[in-house]
């Protein structure tokens, strides 16, 4: 059962950021070591490193009486990896005897799940814990369970339980919180007398306003799938209330997406959405119109907590809001949110590597500590006591704190499923035909259910 749940991880794809949810960006990521280009996981070793040891299959060292431990993190937005640099080198400087060494690849997701199913586990590694492909991880022994660290106590009760697995247990430690909506820019809103709009039908009148006044209102990024699979995720959670679950049903060989109303009136209303925004969108990666959204190029942008940090650090000067993709009314309005960060433990490390680790997860569980990730990144905390200084996301942490949000589709559906999808309407958007896409994310959960 272990090899044949080993293969399926495997297999699975891992939803790109999610990840958040925002694993893979676009762009072009180096592979990161504290700050240090690598090739892979390759490391090159000073000649005083005489004793070194592999003990969990991961990147681990001693050398003399220090101990170097790998922490494989999944975000490659600039953002996060500074607030987990300052973090790994706050923790450096003070413990001599262990030593964090960062590590961010490309397309991270995919390689983890490759290196756990190969034995080659980090020791300390960023995952989702509330998806699907999480909980395998866990049945098949891979991760430590934390249920006994008192850092636990430090992360935010609710967020903390969106973590517990079937089993009860606590496996990861809860760092930040995602979401997607829509960041605008304040200033171009201001000059053009628009607000916040709370429906469909307010959100398209502001498109409307900003394109008479010759304003590009909506900035989005089509040549990554799995930037576009964050739009679909985005839009099916704020207009299909029951689209993840039909999803799932479907994928189960209960019923089918083509003449389902609510795809049809979600995609309906995609297309509107894309009449709106920039014309090179399927060429545009998600760097390009981050950079070019920073720099008031367009009004509006649909993209990701993951993104905030980075946009910020394009363009400080500017001011930025965001808020949910508005439904038909503002009552049935919801957002699409998750555990963003979170950090886990290899159940195959030594104890003495296990010690060490939880010094480091102890650390970062610190409000003072983990207040350096939160500036940095400019996600929601799951610390009790982190403040967010960011008054342009009231309006999504009031939808937050509201309860009105569903988890990335990978809570109830595989990724491979998932990602797939991503790919189809990435031609919806080419081909803008909605009988069309229906069709075709049905035969698309039908192969990859089956797989």
């Amino acid at each position: 059962m272990k090899k044949r749940l080993a293969m399926a991880l495997c297999v699975a794809m891992t939803v790109t950021a999610l990840a958040g949810c925002g694993g893979k960006s676009g762009g072009d990521s180096a592979s990161t070591t504290t700050g240090t280009e690598t090739s892979g996981q390759e490391e090159t070793q000073t000649e005083d490193q005489t004793e070194t040891e592999s003990t969990s299959g991961g990147e681990t060292q001693a050398s003399g009486d220090v101990m170097t431990l790998e922490f494989f993190q999944q975000k490659s937005e600039e953002g996060p990896q500074k607030g987990y640099q300052a973090i790994i080198d706050k923790f450096n400087a003070e413990n001599s005897d262990v030593q964090i060494e960062m590590n961010t690849v490309p397309d991270a997701g995919t390689v983890l799940t490759s290196r756990i199913s190969s034995g080659d586990i980090p020791v300390i590694f960023s995952d989702y814990p509330t998806q699907v492909q999480f909980r395998q991880k866990v049945a098949n022994g891979y991760v430590q369970d934390l249920s006994d660290q008192e850092f636990l106590k430090n992360a935010n009760e609710a967020a903390l339980e969106m973590t517990k697995q079937e089993d009860g247990g606590y496996y990861a430690l809860p760092y930040s919180r995602n979401y997607m909506g829509v960041y605008y820019n304040q200033t171009i809103f201001e000059e053009n007398g628009v607000k916040i709009p709370t429906t469909w039908d307010e959100f398209v009148q502001v498109c409307e306003t900003l394109k008479a006044a010759g304003v590009t209102p909506m900035g989005l990024m089509g040549k990554d799938p799995g930037r576009v699979g964050h739009t679909f995720q985005c839009q099916t959670v704020a207009w299909s209330p029951n689209g993840i679950e039909n999803i799932a049903k479907v994928a189960a060989g209960e019923g089918k997406i083509e003449g389902d109303a609510e795809f049809t009136a979600e995609f309906e209303k995609m297309k509107v959405l894309l009449s709106y925004s920039n014309e090179d969108a399927l060429a545009l990666s998600d760097t390009q119109c981050w950079e070019n959204f920073a720099n008031g190029q367009y009004a509006m942008c649909i993209t990701g907590s993951y993104a905030r940090g980075t946009i910020a650090s394009l363009n400080p000067d500017a001011k930025l809001g965001v808020f949910p993709l508005p439904n038909d009314t503002a009552e049935s309005t919801r957002a699409l949110a998750g555990i963003d960060a979170a950090i886990c433990v290899s159940a195959k490390a030594s104890d003495e590597e296990k010690a060490a680790a939880y010094r480091f997860l102890e650390y970062l569980a610190q409000p003072e500590n983990a207040q350096l990730f939160c500036d940095s990144d400019g996600a929601p905390s799951c610390i009790t006591g982190v403040e967010n200084n960011d008054e342009g996301i009231a309006p999504m942490i009031e939808i937050l704190n509201d309860g009105r949000v569903h988890d990335w589709m990978a809570s109830t559906i595989n990724n491979n499923i998932v990602t797939d999808l991503y790919n189809v309407v990435q031609g919806f958007w080419a081909e803008q035909d909605v009988d069309k896409v229906l069709k075709d994310m049905d035969a698309s959960i039908a192969v990859t259910s089956a797989e």
